[in-house]
């Protein structure tokens, strides 16, 4: 008990901390619109341990800053240098934070113009949430057919995102079978339209799958 009350006022004392020092170097910098300080930003996740098993609530910290960051840059020059280095590091302290992978997947690829940097942390995003959130892989698909031109493996995301509980499946096999079809795999495509046809329930469902598969079979 009396090791669990010191690593959390360890713990504290860190935050406080680090957040002591970001106000007085807010201070420093006057009221005049300058560029944030990142002087909070860890270099990598080896500074996990530091944390004392709060870093959670430090990717939470990280992510509060992130959006008032974007925010304040949206408002003004639009230059989102840090975006990119502070979803980063939220997503390796915090891996199952879904927040930060949307902004990652729908944001990077045009406000940073760098879709590799977006790939990356969404590819992370795969390893920890693809069976939870289908936007994961959704996302990860659009990537490859807007910024790769490869309707192959967008089409191969799009079907994994149809596997996650409670995706929008009817809709996302369609777009896969019409990518699989783009990218000249019409076969694979018209297969997975049958297995959406076979495993749907709702007979509106299935009448909506039934007409794509008609129309792809006559392509």
């Amino acid at each position: 008990m009396k090791k669990t009350i010191c690593l959390i006022t360890a713990a504290l004392i860190v935050f406080s901390a680090t957040v002591k020092t970001q106000n007085h170097l807010t201070k420093i910098n006057g009221s005049e619109p300058k560029p944030e300080s990142m002087a909070f930003l860890p270099g990598s996740e080896r500074v996990k341990p530091f944390f004392l098993g709060f870093h959670d609530t430090f990717a939470h910290y990280l992510w509060i800053r992130t959006v008032l960051y974007f925010g304040a840059q949206h408002q003004t020059d639009r230059d989102y240098a840090w975006l990119i280095q502070k979803l980063d590091i939220i997503t390796r302290l915090h891996p199952h934070f879904f927040p930060a992978y949307e902004f990652a997947g729908l944001l990077v690829p045009e406000v940073c113009n760098n879709p590799d940097a977006a790939r990356v942390i969404m590819e992370r995003g795969m390893i920890h949430l693809s069976q939870e959130r289908w936007q994961i892989p959704f996302y990860l698909g659009m990537l490859y057919f807007r910024y790769y031109d490869d309707p192959d493996r967008a089409a191969e995301y799009f079907t994994i995102a149809t596997q996650v509980p409670g995706a929008p499946s009817e809709k996302l096999g369609t777009l896969a079978a019409s990518f699989y079809q783009r990218s000249g795999r019409k076969e694979t495509g018209v297969a997975l339209l049958y297995f959406l046809y076979e495993t749907a329930d709702s007979p509106e469902v299935k009448r909506h799958i039934e007409e794509r598969l008609v129309t792809l079979l006559e392509e």
